[in-house]
């Protein structure tokens, strides 16, 4: 009888390791699905009791972006600034449909070590450099032109004292009057 015995542990332990890898797998799957979305995501909303007002949203990794950039090309796909207004229903991101990306330029130097740390640097949308990360995306607000990893977007507007755009708004006009008493 013991040598059954020594043949039946064994066959258990086989079968109790099978049922440690088929539990692993089912773990790993299931990881697998519930592993958050990397990629960039749009989505346009109807805000609540607006009378049929939108706003475009552009998100990575389910994290909103700011309204700080006047442009944004996420890939081959461009994503400009709609302020509120009182004419336009829209305000947010707008999609360009239209547009189709620069053919990309040769910049000379990759991306250095220092700027990849940081997460961004300054430069054209056509001169994007060699080594820069696939993820990283254009940016431009005025003259501020820059290629910026996402995860870095806040800390780009804070240094570069960025302020969200919102509504809109006439430009401030300064009037400047000079009065003066004349001798005679």
């Amino acid at each position: 009888m013991k040598p059954r015995a020594k043949r039946a542990v064994p066959g258990a332990a086989v079968v109790a390791g099978l049922l440690i890898l088929l539990g692993a797998c089912t773990t790993v799957q299931s990881r697998e699905e519930l592993a958050p979305d990397e990629r960039w995501s749009y989505t346009v909303r109807e805000l609540p009791g607006r009378d049929g007002r939108l706003r475009g949203e552009l998100s990575f990794r389910g994290r909103r972006t700011p309204l700080y950039f006047s442009e944004v090309v996420v890939g081959s796909r461009r994503f400009t600034a709609a302020l509120r207004t009182t004419a336009e229903g829209f305000e947010g991101y707008r999609e360009d449909r239209t547009f189709e990306p620069p053919e990309p330029g040769v910049s000379g130097s990759s991306v250095s070590t220092g700027e990849r740390s940081r997460g961004w640097y300054i430069a054209g949308l056509d001169q994007r450099r060699p080594a820069t990360p696939a993820e990283w995306v254009w940016v431009r607000r005025e003259n501020l032109e820059a290629w910026v990893n996402p995860l870095r977007i806040q800390a780009f507007a804070a240094h570069f004292k960025l302020a969200e755009m919102h509504e809109a708004r006439e430009p401030r006009v300064q009037f400047m009057f000079s009065y003066g008493h004349r001798a005679r």
